[in-house]
C-alpha cells in the first residue's frame, strides 16, 4: 500500500470532509495529539519531550550514583598505587545529558579514548584531562608529575607508559558498569584533540560520569559517556540494584533515628495571654504594677513547640504551679 497520496486523491479528500463532515469514528479524536496517532496505530502512546533528555528516573540517577562513588573510591587507590603518591578521587557528577552538551565540556587538548564492548553495539567514551595524563606519564618515568608546559599530542610511546594507569583506570570503570549489566571494554583508539570524540550524533542521550583525582601535585577529571541505547536493556535489573533497594527499606533506621532524636532538648513555652494598654500606661509602668489577661484558668490556649504551634491545651494548676494539659494535637492547617 503506497504512503503518499496523488494531487487528485487529496482534493478527493477534502472534498469528503468538506462535503460529508467529519467520520463518526474520528470524532472527539484530537488531530495532532498523542489520542490521534494511538487510534490510527491502536496502541498507547507515551509523551517524550524532545528537548529534555530525561530518560532516567531520579531513583535510576540516584542508585547509580551510589555505584560511582563506590567506584571513585577505587580509583583514587588505582592512582595511588600506580603513581606512588598519596591520590583521591571525588565522583562529582552523574547526569543524563545531550551529547552535545557532553562535547562542549571538554577541554582542549584532552585524553580522548573510544571504547568498544561485545555487549554495546554503540561505542562509549572516557576523556582524562591533560595536565592529569601528561603529569601520570611524566611520574611513571621517575619524574615529579609537574609538567611546565602541555604538549599538543602524545606520541605512541608516551601512550603505551600511559596505559600503566589508564587501562586500570579503564578496568575499575567497567567494574561499577557491571554492577548495572555484564559489560567489558576495550580502547580501539586513542586521541588528545576533543574534536575526534564526535562519534555519536549530537542529540543522543548519554549518561555523563565525572569524577575528579586529586594528588599533589596531580589534578585532573576523568569524565565517561555511555549511550543511553547502551544502557536501556538493562534498566529493569537497575531496579532491583542492591544500591536502590537498601535505601528503600522502609523504618530500617527508624529505631536508631528515634534513639537519637530522642535526647534532643526541645523549647516549650506556654503563651497565657495578651493584652492591649496605651502607650501613656506603657510609659508610666513600674515595679509593682499589675497587667491582668483576658485567659482564666480552664481556658483553652494553643501550646507551642519551638515557636510553632504544635498542641491544643487548657490552663490549670497543680500542685501550686501554673501548668497546661494537652487536649489534642494540631495539625498543619489548624495552627495559627
Amino acid at each position: 500500500m503506497k504512503e503518499i497520496l496523488t494531487n487528485d486523491e487529496i482534493d478527493a479528500l477534502l472534498d469528503l470532509f468538506q462535503n460529508e463532515g467529519m467520520p463518526d469514528e474520528l470524532e472527539g479524536v484530537e488531530e495532532f495529539g498523542p489520542d490521534a496517532v494511538a487510534f490510527r496505530r491502536g496502541g498507547d502512546v507515551s509523551p517524550l519531550d524532545l528537548l529534555k533528555p530525561n530518560r532516567f528516573t531520579r531513583e535510576q540517577i540516584l542508585a547509580i550514583s551510589r555505584i560511582q562513588e563506590m567506584v571513585a573510591r577505587k580509583l583514587g587507590g588505582t592512582v595511588s598505587d600506580r603513581l606512588r603518591l598519596d591520590a583521591s578521587c571525588d565522583c562529582v557528577g552523574v547526569e543524563q545529558q545531550r551529547f552535545s552538551t557532553w562535547l562542549s565540556l571538554l577541554d582542549n587538548p584532552i585524553g580522548v579514548y573510544l571504547l568498544e564492548s561485545q555487549q554495546a553495539e554503540t561505542p562509549m567514551i572516557m576523556t582524562i584531562s591533560a595536565d592529569l595524563l601528561y603529569g601520570a606519564v611524566d611520574r611513571i618515568l621517575g619524574g615529579s608529575g609537574v609538567v611546565a608546559a602541555l604538549p599538543k599530542d602524545l606520541s605512541e610511546a608516551e601512550h603505551t607508559v600511559s596505559d600503566a594507569v589508564v587501562v586500570p583506570i579503564l578496568d575499575q570503570l567497567m567494574a561499577g558498569l557491571s554492577e548495572i549489566f555484564p559489560i567489558q571494554a576495550k580502547i580501539v583508539a586513542r586521541h588528545t584533540n576533543p574534536a575526534m570524540a564526535q562519534v555519536l550524533p549530537l542529540q543522543e542521550v548519554v549518561l555523563s560520569l565525572h569524577f575528579q583525582v586529586a594528588g599533589n601535585p596531580l589534578l585532573g577529571d576523568i569524565r565517561v559517556a555511555i549511550p543511553y541505547s547502551v544502557i536501556e536493556p538493562h534498566l529493569e535489573s537497575l531496579s532491583k540494584s542492591r544500591y536502590l533497594t537498601v535505601a528503600q527499606r522502609s523504618g530500617e533506621f527508624r529505631g536508631v533515628l528515634a534513639k537519637t532524636l530522642g535526647l534532643v532538648e526541645l523549647g516549650v513555652a506556654i503563651e497565657l495571654g495578651t493584652a492591649e494598654i496605651s502607650l501613656a500606661d506603657l510609659l508610666s509602668l513600674s515595679v509593682g504594677d499589675v497587667i491582668t489577661l483576658p485567659t482564666h484558668p480552664g481556658d483553652d490556649i494553643e501550646v507551642p513547640v519551638q515557636g510553632h504551634g504544635k498542641f491544643r491545651g487548657r490552663i490549670g494548676v497543680q500542685g501550686g504551679r501554673y501548668g497546661a494539659r494537652i487536649l489534642s494535637v494540631l495539625d498543619n492547617g489548624d495552627a495559627a
